[in-house]
């Protein structure tokens, strides 16, 4: 093409090449269904009227390049297993056809309303992909092919092509009707039909069970498959049915109870009788507990939670029991409880309060707050204490109509919590009244802090991070590539480059310093590799500097992944010295509940790699499954460790609604994949300290997690007792959703309550308390400081 030009000015060059990138990006996107995005100067509307008469060529100058996605074809589709081939081209006005070298493609699996990478970001515009048959068992999945080409003058287009699933529905169902399958690791009322993509691998099974006082068991599946077996979902509607034997008379086991009182009580003054009772049969259901004082029947509740409100009658020790009834006639006790009753001496009675506004779950709060409560006493109030998520605010009200005030624009959008206490002149203090609500506005961050989240940039895909003795950061990327932050600069050189796999979401993903660092310089690395077949591998490497060229020293290889999610990673060094790490249940559900493999699981190790003898399962196990720390986890990809107590918080990232936090307890069983979040938590499963919904309850701030709604918990940290944050903020949990990129705090002081914090531009995914006591928080492309600003 010849271009022909009258004589003009720099600025007229840059105006024309705006106008016609802009003009070509609109015929572009008309030209391919795919998405078309290009970067080019702005235009300068002023002189778009002079244009035509300084072209006088028949091609437009500047111009955007023409990516173009060859394969996979539009319209085309896909099933689980399936192999795909990419192909892409691009052209430009001013380069001709681009090289290669001028083209990245990627991929990524999207779900509702998030996604998850597939294909890492490749040069070329070539390759393949294999789609996963586990993982995300929803059928609102697709997969977007990206394309992107750059031009000689670093102008960018990229394209995408979404590919959508083949589908069809499976019936599960039973005979006799109305018994139960548990369906990838659920159970599950049949019959039951469920949208499915093709191909996936779902996990059947058919136990034993009662029914209506009789006792079934399976005799065949109408495939002819095991009682437990996978299935691959079929191209077209299927029925699977169970067929079960009457084999008699269901024996019931009687439901248990535990019984909770205070040790002491006062002559007259009620108290509160509470218990808790399960039934572990699967038909039968807890009906009534009774509260018996020194076997004399108190009172029955016959709904969950089960309590009675007690006024002791007599003096001296009591002797109390909870019997609990279920369905069918089955009866349990619980353990006595003692009580000693002493005679009230003085004033005795605490008095009572109640938040009258704002109203539980107000939302959309802004501006002045303006707190109210109503409060009595048997002889008289003195005074009322409000809080703004566990901080006093301003002096105790001494008169009514009881009254406090905050501006709402001090403190982050989302969710609080207030509180409301009275207290009498005996010095008796009620129980506090508590109200959730949620402020609106777009504040980001609280009054006394201050975010960078350009502190450091230039990261890629990046997973984890750690920072040593010496103030430095070192961060990996999923690329294999581990990176050096030093005096808040990230060095152009990593420190050391792995080889992996890094499809979907394998690749280098867990990171840990050695408590002694500082003297012998060891670092742990979790990453995927492909040296005798695809695995995760924990290795220890010596850091000499910056770099660290010494041989790796491989400690751990874990079993061969059959899917590309839910790997886990995460990786910390208790105070006993020891090595804990979370591992994924790699999209199979039955491992998580499997002793015989560390998948699913909390594992814990020596330094060396070897595994501690005190382990819960030590002496039952064999092999790596000695490791198992505590079980039924779907993906620990984070986890941390408070300083100074070691208490232990998991965060594992739910399925289909709830995302959790865990209490780390040796030999725990968190439940997966029979229970998520609070449900299904049965006889010997260990319940979350929180969970927050994938959606939002109704009414909002209903349901357990308040206002909090998101898809990934990810990153976490404990806040020191010793840190410049304000008071309220240390020893608090800190924890954020990758997804919905919340930050939040869970304070252990005031009963776990979780309160809004920080919110980020990008998604975190990994967080510390800095040596200089600021909160760092990493994304995928960059670190945010988040510091409390001198008092």
């Amino acid at each position: 093409m010849n271009y022909r030009f009258r004589p003009i000015q720099p600025l007229l060059l840059a105006a024309i090449a705006g106008f016609t990138a802009l003009c070509f990006n609109n015929a572009a996107s008309a030209h391919d269904p795919a998405v078309a995005k290009a970067v080019a100067p702005p235009v300068n509307k002023s002189i778009v009227p002079v244009l035509q008469s300084l072209l006088l060529g028949d091609a437009p100058v500047g111009t955007a390049p023409v990516p173009v996605i060859a394969s996979p074809a539009q319209g085309a589709t896909f099933k689980a297993g399936d192999t795909l081939s990419f192909s892409g081209s691009a052209t430009d006005a001013e380069d001709g056809v681009l090289a290669s070298n001028k083209l990245v493609w990627w991929a990524d699996l999207h779900h509702d309303t998030h996604d998850h990478p597939l294909q890492q970001p490749t040069v070329g515009g070539s390759g393949m992909v294999t789609i996963p048959v586990r993982g995300e068992t929803s059928d609102n999945i697709w997969y977007r092919f990206h394309l992107k080409a750059t031009d000689s003058a670093g102008r960018v287009t990229e394209v995408t092509r979404d590919i959508l699933p083949k589908k069809s529905t499976v019936t599960l169902a039973t005979s006799p009707a109305g018994l139960k399958i548990n369906f990838d690791g659920q159970p599950t009322s049949a019959p039951v039909s469920v949208l499915g993509v093709v191909g996936m691998e779902r996990d059947l099974a058919a136990p034993d069970q009662n029914l209506n006082g009789r006792r079934y068991h399976l005799t065949s599946w109408s495939n002819s498959g095991a009682a437990t077996q996978t299935i691959l979902w079929p191209n077209v509607n299927t029925t699977y049915t169970a067929t079960f034997a009457d084999i008699g008379i269901a024996v019931n086991d009687p439901p248990s109870v535990t019984l909770s009182a205070a040790a002491n009580g006062i002559l007259g003054v009620p108290m509160t009788l509470s218990a808790t009772a399960t039934d572990s049969d699967g038909d039968a259901t807890v009906a009534q507990v009774e509260f018996f004082d020194n076997a004399n029947l108190l009172g029955a509740d016959t709904s969950s939670p089960f309590s009675w409100s007690w006024a002791p009658s007599s003096l001296g020790s009591h002797q109390l029991t909870a019997r609990a009834t279920d369905n069918v006639g089955a009866t349990g006790t619980s353990a006595i409880v003692t009580v000693n009753v002493v005679p009230a001496t003085g004033d005795q009675v605490p008095p009572t309060v109640s938040l009258t506004a704002p109203l539980n779950l107000a939302s959309g709060i802004i501006g002045t707050l303006n707190l109210s409560a109503t409060a009595s006493d048997n002889v008289g109030v003195v005074g009322v204490e409000f809080q703004f998520d566990g901080v006093k605010i301003g002096a105790e009200d001494s008169s009514a109509p009881y009254q406090a005030s905050i501006d709402t624009g001090a403190y982050s959008a989302g969710q609080h919590v207030l509180r409301a206490r009275a207290r009498d002149a005996a010095g008796n203090l009620s129980a506090w009244a508590v109200a959730t609500i949620q402020l609106g506005g777009s504040k980001t961050v609280p009054d006394g802090f201050t975010k960078n989240e350009s502190w450091v940039t230039g990261l890629s895909s990046s997973t984890a991070f750690v920072q040593t003795p010496d103030g430095r950061m070192l961060i990996a990327q999923q690329s294999g590539k581990l990176r050096v932050v030093k005096n808040g600069v990230l060095l152009p050189t990593e420190m050391r480059q792995f080889t992996v796999d890094s499809n979907g979401e394998r690749g280098f993903i867990g990171l840990a310093l050695h408590p002694n660092f500082a003297t012998n310089g060891w670092i742990y690395v979790y990453y995927t590799t492909t040296e005798n077949g695809v695995h995760n591998r924990i290795s220890r490497i010596v850091a000499n500097g910056d770099v660290s060229t010494a041989t790796e020293t491989v400690l751990i290889d874990l079993p061969t992944l059959s899917a590309t999610n839910h790997n886990g990673g995460a990786m910390n060094f208790g105070l006993d010295g020891k090595l804990y790490v979370g591992v994924g249940e790699n999209a199979t559900g039955s491992n998580s509940q499997s002793l015989t493999t560390p998948l699913g699981k909390m594992l814990r190790f020596n330094d060396d790699g070897s595994i501690p003898s005190d382990n819960p399962f030590y002496n039952s196990q064999t092999g790596l499954a000695r490791a198992i720390w505590a079980l039924g986890l779907r993906n620990p990809f984070t986890f941390a460790i408070q300083p100074g107590t070691g208490r232990m918080h998991i965060n594992d990232v739910g399925q289909v609604t709830w995302e959790e936090i865990n209490l780390g307890v040796k030999g725990a069983n968190y439940g997966w994949p029979g229970s998520e979040g609070m449900e299904n938590i049965t006889t010997g499963l260990t319940a979350p300290i929180f969970t927050y919904k994938h959606s939002a309850a109704n009414p909002a701030g209903s349901g357990p997690g308040g206002f909090f709604t998101g898809f990934c918990i990810a990153g976490s940290t404990f806040y020191p007792s010793l840190g410049n944050f304000p008071a309220s903020f240390r020893g608090n949990y800190f924890f954020a959703d990758y997804l919905s990129t919340f930050i939040a705090r869970l304070d252990l002081a005031n009963n776990n309550a979780v309160y809004a914090f920080a919110k980020t531009n990008g998604q975190p995914i990994g967080m510390l308390v800095g040596a200089d006591s600021a909160l760092y928080v990493l994304t995928r492309g960059a670190v945010t400081r988040i510091s409390a600003n001198a008092p």
